[in-house]
């Protein structure tokens, strides 16, 4: 229990200092901002044809693969500065434990993709704000944008597909794709933290970039297939229709992605900041070992 308290310390305490620069309110502005220009237009059209919008845009945001990708470059710029080790590091870490200060920064991550797609979330109602209807259903503004091209006269840019609205009801597609983002939020960050982490280089920042443009080149140039391994690709539904499912990516598969992806990137997380003492070890054998060899080699020779 002490070490789970400690955890939460340590997790609190990262909490804390959020704002301790200026990087991570940026980031939250901007992708806000991004967002409701991504809106304005659906505003716009709502307004010409008298019906309100229903707070339903998450999950055409998540799956235009233009949001997508400056939504997860937000959550790069986010996990950037893994693995938080600041200038009080060195006196926390005896005080807390590995074990704590792992686990505290594991909840940390999962925490703050939390509050990063729940962010997204807010701010995809808020431009709608004066024009919403709380309804549980897609409602006319959702199926006329998806199913014709009146959103074209407004500049509607927005992908809003008829997959989305024909095969999933409204509240399941919004709690699929929150669970999804979140997923993928959480998976990049802690693929970050444990590549920052092992190597003492930001090699984990550029490698959760390159995840990030993946989901661009597979819909260009590469095969279907190679989306079992995009993970921002996997964040979207519309992901799993089509030729996709001739290489069984389904949603099932995608969600088995994220929840064996996390699991294994925690354990990998914590043994991270075991490292230095797994190669002392390791180095210490082989001391030991060449002394061994050098002391026989004495006893041959004498």
């Amino acid at each position: 229990m002490s070490c789970i308290n400690r955890s939460l310390r340590i997790a609190f305490y990262h909490f804390r200092h959020i704002t301790a620069t200026a990087r991570i309110p940026v980031v939250l502005i901007m992708v806000a901002l991004f967002i409701m220009e991504s809106l304005r237009a659906v505003t716009l059209f709502s307004d010409a044809v008298g019906i309100p919008a229903t707070p339903f845009a998450f999950p055409h945001l998540t799956n235009d693969y233009v949001c997508q990708l400056i939504m997860m470059a937000g959550a790069i710029l986010l996990f950037c500065d893994a693995p938080f080790e600041e200038k009080e590091y060195p006196y926390m870490l005896p005080r807390a434990g590995r074990l704590a200060w792992s686990i505290g920064q594991v909840i940390y991550i999962i925490g703050l993709a939390l509050l990063y797609v729940l962010f997204i979330f807010l701010f995809s109602v808020l431009p709608l704000a004066g024009h919403l209807e709380f309804a549980g259903e897609w409602g006319k503004i959702w199926g006329t944008l998806a199913k014709t091209n009146a959103g074209t006269e407004f500049g509607v840019v927005l992908q809003v597909t008829e997959y989305m609205v024909s095969h999933y009801a409204a509240l399941p597609a919004l709690f699929i794709s929150l669970a999804l983002e979140w997923g993928c939020v959480t998976w990049l960050g802690l693929f970050i933290y444990f590549s920052n982490k092992l190597t003492n280089r930001p090699i984990g920042t550029f490698a959760g970039a390159f995840c990030v443009l993946l989901d661009i080149c597979i819909a260009n140039d590469w095969v279907c297939w190679a989306n079992k391994f995009s993970p921002i690709t996997l964040a979207q539904i519309n992901t799993y229709t089509g030729y996709n499912l001739r290489y069984n990516i389904t949603l099932g598969y995608g969600r088995g992605f994220f929840a064996v992806g996390i699991l294994v990137l925690i354990l990998l997380c914590i043994f991270a900041n075991y490292k230095d003492k797994v190669w002392f070890g390791v180095l210490e054998h082989n001391r030991k070992r060449r002394a061994k060899q050098r002391m026989h080699k004495e006893v041959d020779h004498g």
